[in-house]
């Protein structure tokens, strides 16, 4: 979905059969097929943005694309793994409490 809900997109993704479809990344295009996957809200059913913090988040999320993400017909990847100078229209900053929203950033702290 976009970020104001209005339109949806259908991917096709292979996953493994273990990450079922009651698991929701929050993630930004790159390319028609490639995929920067920003967070994690929902895993297998479990809600666990509430519960984690974004650095637990995006542990899980870089164990969960090593260990059952292939990307034969669209790639994820972490946002550590990004390809170097890809566009973005801005960064997120967060704190370590589970549960939290990132704020908006222009740039990446200790950058201009």
């Amino acid at each position: 979905m976009d970020s104001k809900c209005e339109r949806s997109e259908k991917l096709a993704l292979v996953m493994d059969e273990r990450v079922c479809c009651d698991t929701i990344f929050r993630a930004v295009r790159l390319a028609p097929k490639q995929y920067v996957v920003y967070d994690l809200l929902v895993l297998n059913g479990s809600r666990v943005h509430d519960v984690l913090t974004f650095s637990q988040r995006q542990q899980r999320i870089a164990e969960l694309l090593e260990l059952f993400h292939h990307p034969d017909l669209v790639a994820l990847t972490t946002i550590e793994d990004a390809p170097i100078g890809c566009h973005v229209r801005g960064y997120e900053q967060y704190d370590d409490v589970p549960g939290s929203i990132g704020v908006f950033v222009e740039h990446l702290p200790n950058t201009k």
